[in-house]
């Protein structure tokens, strides 16, 4: 074989490696082009488990998984075999309805479901390929007869520290309430026993909301967990505890929950800890409509972090927009979309700048902004329905108002 045959062909493994694409040997072999249901049915048909991803498109983790962690032969190996594979996006099309089925809120989170869809086993957060492998030993492992024994185990007062240490996991990985376990079982850990990785490990992926009894423990012992999983492992945990009280607070009616938040993420000061406070804010007053505290948390957030980038200026000057009625806001919103556009002259950007003059009233500025917003469409390529919609708007308010008829005598 020649030389450039050879190059041809480690250009062609090279390429399909670095964009993802998989044989059996290679990783998991996911069924991208089925529904939901059809993948229950094949999993029902052939006596097998669903592994399924739920993934988000902004989640850093959940890239790690799939450059990382689902290309490797030996997880492709176990899982093609084993299971039926799947991925869905939380935030698109099914992806939306499973999330609510499943409760899935953080990301990305694992299932192993039977035919029917019940959860057989659960995992929230990445692993590497030796985790991967374990915990989906742990789903085709008859997990109900292992739980139904160890509460018996429980109940008939066996309180080992090892014993607790497997009880609140199981409980854990069957979706199961683990928290008073989990209370008793740190209650347990002998401060030399405090040190092992066992301990350490269980505790750190067990805390996962503001009122866990291991937050404690994590945050007075935050250069342990630093040292022993690095700054940003660490750091990025603790703001996942503080974005889930911050997205529950409203629902629940807890004002509680956001201000706890606020101050887990003060404390653990963070290097971005000033910047997330903020961020953490608008979003509580946003989804709380208190548009007079979002309006000054907002300000401060784009004096201090999002002046240089058009992006975040965008998206805080078109939440002004949707929700916002005030002419003097609108105002300053309308500045920082067109700061963004001069940043980045997208068509999005444009767009923004034109509903806010709209709202203005400012139709003549607004009309000659959204014809270059469609300029930039074309240029871009994308669709214009939006700008071509906000267009007709603006005519019609520009059209004098007709004259009554006069009256007849």
């Amino acid at each position: 074989m020649t030389m450039k045959k050879l190059s041809g062909i480690f250009l062609i493994i090279f390429f399909s490696s670095c964009l993802g694409i998989n044989s059996n040997a290679q990783g998991i072999e996911f069924n991208h082009d089925k529904k939901f249901q059809e993948i229950l049915d094949m999993a029902k048909a052939q006596g097998k488990l669903v592994f399924m991803d739920c993934y988000t498109s902004w989640c850093g983790p959940c890239k790690r998984l799939s450059s990382m962690v689902f290309p490797d032969s030996a997880v492709g190996a176990y899982f093609n075999t084993k299971f039926v594979n799947a991925k869905f996006d939380m935030e698109k099309d099914e992806g939306v309805n499973i999330a609510n089925r499943y409760s899935v809120r953080a990301y990305p989170t694992l299932l192993w479901l039977d035919g029917d869809g019940n959860v057989k086993h659960k995992v929230v957060g990445g692993l590497d390929p030796d985790g991967l492998i374990q915990n989906a030993q742990k789903a085709t492992d008859p997990i109900p007869g292992i739980l139904e024994g160890m509460r018996k185990q429980y109940a008939g007062g066996d309180r080992d520290v090892n014993f607790l240490h497997d009880y609140v996991n199981t409980l854990y990985d069957a979706g199961e309430k683990y928290q008073d376990y989990f209370k008793e079982y740190l209650g347990k850990i002998t401060s030399a026993e405090m040190s092992d990785p066992k301990h350490t490990k269980t505790i750190f992926n067990l805390t996962n909301d503001l009122q866990s009894p291991g937050l404690p423990y994590l945050v007075k012992n935050k250069e342990y967990y630093q040292h022993l999983m690095g700054q940003q492992v660490f750091d990025n945990k603790i703001n996942q505890i503080a974005t889930k009280a911050v997205s529950e607070a409203p629902r629940a009616d807890d004002k509680g929950l956001f201000e706890g938040a606020l101050k887990l993420i003060k404390t653990n000061k963070a290097p971005d800890h000033a910047e997330k406070t903020l961020k953490l804010s608008m979003d509580y007053y946003y989804h709380m409509g208190d548009w007079d505290n979002y309006d000054k948390v907002s300000t401060q957030y784009v004096k201090k972090y999002a002046e240089k980038n058009a992006a975040l200026l965008n998206d805080v000057a078109w939440a002004y927009y949707i929700n916002v009625r005030k002419p003097d806001l609108l105002e300053k919103a309308a500045k920082w979309a067109y700061t963004a556009l001069n940043l980045d002259n997208k068509y999005t950007y444009n767009l923004t700048y034109a509903w806010l003059l709209y709202s203005l009233n400012n139709y003549k500025e607004a009309s000659l902004a959204c014809d270059y917003a469609i300029i930039r469409a074309k240029a871009e390529n994308v669709q214009y329905t939006s700008a071509t919609a906000l267009k007709g708007y603006i005519e019609k308010a520009m059209k004098p108002a007709e004259a009554p008829a006069p009256a007849v005598h």
